[in-house]
């Protein structure tokens, strides 16, 4: 298990590196032109720079953040992603959509432990009969982080934590996705699945009060992780997200972001 003092450090280093390597990758990419250039040229390049990596910020930033952390604390980091049966077996994919059924018919049976329990059961016929062809997991369904350790695989995906409408019935279908592929590849397996929020823009206001739908159907806590659901369990301590915001702020007061900045933004350094 890591100390504060190493994640602090993990955290800092890999926040300014993963930041100046995306700044400095959109160094000659010329966004589209819209009417404003004529007008505010620079603040229309800073808004593409930043608004692309607000998009891309799962990938950019907090999947290196989190496979370091995880590294530091034991875990092993699978560099590879979920593969998909070439041809889906039917009881499979019947018990997948009687799951998606159930739980948009707000029946209570279909909790996030059933729904696991129901696709494992489904692919215990393939430790007879396994499935020998593969493919990459259809896009949208793959997996950003996954971990293991102690004999369980774990599969997480950062998501934006301002969601749209439809955003946590895909994630829903996402989780079961997963736990689909995963077990008609290794029907002995342990799997662990959860879609992540890296931090709660509410403050001390309950995340899942506030977002849209109450999150529905993705069932909070149990396929769906806030803030330091996640931050505390890869790094094994508590309060993990205090140390991410107080790295956070001493980049920002130390100003080691500063050159990059303004080499992509002004097209100098100071």
């Amino acid at each position: 298990m890591p100390t504060r003092e190493e994640v602090y450090t993990i955290v800092r280093e890999t926040v300014v590196s993963s930041i100046s390597k995306y700044i400095r990758n959109r160094r000659n990419v010329v966004p589209n032109f819209q009417i404003l250039d004529l007008i505010i040229p620079t603040e229309r390049k800073i808004r593409s720079v930043v608004g692309g990596m607000e998009t891309s910020l799962g990938t950019t930033l907090w999947e290196p953040l989190a496979k370091a952390i995880a590294r530091s604390n034991g875990f092993e980091v699978i560099n590879s992603n979920l593969q998909a049966p070439a041809n889906m077996p039917a009881i499979l994919q019947n018990t997948v959509q009687m799951l998606i059924e159930g739980r948009n018919n707000k029946n209570v049976t279909y909790n996030a432990q059933y729904c696991h329990d129901r696709i494992k059961e489904s692919c215990q016929n393939f430790l007879i009969n396994p499935i020998n062809d593969f493919i990459p997991a259809p896009k949208g369904f793959g997996v950003d982080i996954w971990l293991k350790k102690g004999g369980i695989d774990y599969f997480f995906d950062t998501k934006t934590v301002q969601a749209n409408v439809g955003s946590y019935a895909r994630c829903f279908v996402q989780v079961l996705n997963w736990y689909s592929y995963f077990y008609s590849k290794y029907p002995s397996g342990n799997a662990f699945s959860r879609i992540v929020f890296p931090y709660n823009p509410y403050g001390e206001i309950d995340f899942w009060s506030k977002t849209i739908g109450k999150g529905w159907p993705l069932e909070p806590y149990n396929e769906g992780w806030v803030q330091d659901d996640f931050w505390d369990f890869i790094s094994g301590i508590e309060n993990t997200y205090s140390i991410i915001y107080q790295a956070f702020n001493s980049i920002s007061e130390t100003g080691d972001l500063e050159d990059v900045i303004q080499e992509i933004f002004y097209g100098n350094s100071q």
